[in-house]
């Protein structure tokens, strides 16, 4: 693993439940907002954060005074593309996209109120991000990750 890894996918990919298999330091850019957010639910202006933290992340885990510690896995969820790629040598982004109609069963099963915004009533902008991130594989450097498939799983959230 790189010194900083993105991990990209659309909501209900199964994200957050499988780095928590992961033997390596996570930070997410739902909890980075969390404060912000979570109280009145706000969607809003939610795109735009996650493009800015991406500066502020590749600001301190890339300096050149940091750049030499170990590995950080950053799940950032749904961030455009104009504003991740370029990477640099330092940097991945790994792509989490379940087969389709996998992805479907695991968002339509999520829980109204679900995730840190709530987004997973809002099936037809998921479904906009799916088809986004499907085009990324063979036309920008993405790494797609194959997650095994927990059937037990479907319909719930994973913890914090």
């Amino acid at each position: 693993m790189k010194r900083l890894t993105w991990l990209v996918g659309p909501p209900a990919a199964g994200k957050t439940t499988w780095v928590k298999t992961l033997d390596c330091a996570v930070v997410e850019f739902n909890e980075m907002l969390a404060p912000l957010i979570e109280p009145q639910r706000l969607r809003k202006g939610v795109l735009s954060a996650n493009g800015h933290l991406v500066g502020a992340v590749r600001a301190v885990l890339l300096h050149a005074e940091n750049v030499a510690l170990p590995p950080t896995l950053v799940v950032a969820g749904m961030v455009a593309e104009t504003i991740l790629f370029p990477v640099s040598e330092d940097e991945d982004v790994w792509l989490l996209l379940p087969e389709r109609a996998r992805w479907e069963r695991q968002l339509l099963a999520r829980p109204v109120n679900g995730g840190a915004t709530g987004q997973y009533d809002d099936y037809e902008y998921a479904r906009l991000w799916y088809e986004r991130f499907s085009s990324w594989p063979g036309r920008l450097p993405v790494v797609t990750i194959d997650a095994p498939y927990r059937q037990e799983l479907i319909g719930g959230i994973a913890d914090r």
